[in-house]
């Protein structure tokens, strides 16, 4: 039989521990009607599902470090790759920095691709290729927790004691926490 859980099993148990003695409720935020429940009491609500992006930070250094890119291009990859196929106007109108503006630059970088020419310009279409998808699947893959993040310095730029910032060594400390804490269900369904 199913068990369902209680709203304080979602919180961390340093939380837990300061909740003890508290006169503060907490509650999951619907019921199973649907409907909120609330009383005059103090209380918190916990939303479940919407923690997709708390690592995203962590996450998001690792990439840009592992491959060498600034947030700037990260974000733009994240919408090209949403965008599949795209046209130079369409990229033209995307929000991005001085140094992508051009398309050309883009090319440059080798991150996108001419998938079909034509003799006009704007017929022709572009899409990422092989090295800029496998940026943006990587991020996704280590953002659900499908891949954990590497904690040795081979493969983890950040992880590099000589090298390292105190930024890094703060970030190491999450990646460990995050490597070490189990997927939740209902992250799960990423995979």
């Amino acid at each position: 039989m199913y068990k369902k859980k209680s709203a304080k099993s979602y919180l961390s148990t340093k939380t837990q521990e300061a909740l003890r003695g508290q006169s503060i409720k907490v509650e999951i935020a619907a019921s199973e009607s649907g409907k909120l429940k609330y009383s005059k009491m103090q209380f918190v609500e916990i939303y479940k599902g919407y923690d997709m992006l708390e690592d995203l930070f962590t996450v998001r250094t690792y990439i840009q470090k592992k491959y060498n890119i600034d947030h700037y291009l990260f974000e733009v990859l994240l919408k090209l790759m949403g965008m599949k196929i795209f046209t130079r106007l369409e990229y033209s109108k995307l929000p991005k920095p001085f140094n992508y503006k051009r398309l050309q630059n883009m090319i440059d970088t080798g991150l996108v691709n001419l998938v079909s020419d034509h003799w006009d310009v704007e017929k022709k279409l572009y899409s990422l290729n092989t090295k800029g998808r496998n940026i943006v699947i990587a991020f996704y893959k280590h953002l659900s927790g499908e891949v954990p993040i590497p904690e040795n310095s081979r493969f983890n730029v950040m992880a590099n004691k000589n090298k390292n910032t105190p930024y890094d060594k703060k970030k190491m400390e999450v990646i460990k926490q995050l490597n070490k804490t189990p997927i939740p269900e209902h992250k799960k369904f990423l995979m």
